[in-house]
């Protein structure tokens, strides 16, 4: 992926479908870890075979229930939730080459702006704030403007 200025403009809205998805994947955990069948076990009792007409014994066989429905359920939730762990990881790649290309920046003064409004999401009068005395909230704004302007 080629770094440029385009990549910043995306930044903020990539972080939040990062949550998103997250969120999304520990919901689909809880709605699988909640797939308890309501019966538990099954059991059944039989002969052990015959011996001319009397029967050997008796002995009882346990097992679970046919949940066939709720395994492909969770099934089908694994499937969904490794695939959004797949986009949360290429995602996750995309922040770090949006980083990657602020701290390539030679000008240190745009790439604090860029790393406070970017990367840190601070509002512009926090930035001005954070970059020290005699910067003004305006002047940061139009630092950044002219920075994505330009070619």
């Amino acid at each position: 992926m080629e770094l440029d200025k385009n990549i910043l403009k995306q930044y903020l809205s990539i972080k939040k479908e990062i949550e998103a998805e997250e969120i999304r994947i520990d919901k689909m955990q809880r709605e699988i870890d909640s797939m308890i069948p309501t019966e538990r076990e099954v059991t059944d009792i039989v002969t052990k075979g015959k011996r001319g007409k009397k029967p050997l014994g008796i002995c009882i066989i346990r097992g679970n229930g046919d949940y066939q429905d709720i395994n492909k359920k969770r099934a089908e939730l694994r499937e969904r939730r490794a695939k959004k762990e797949l986009h949360v990881v290429d995602l996750e790649k995309r922040v770090i080459d949006v980083e990657s290309y602020i701290y390539s920046l030679e000008e240190s003064e745009l790439r604090n702006i860029l790393l406070f409004s970017c990367i840190d999401g601070m509002t512009w009068k926090d930035v001005a704030s954070a970059m020290g005395e005699g910067y003004t909230e305006e002047a940061c704004k139009q630092k950044f403007s002219r920075f994505m302007r330009v070619k």
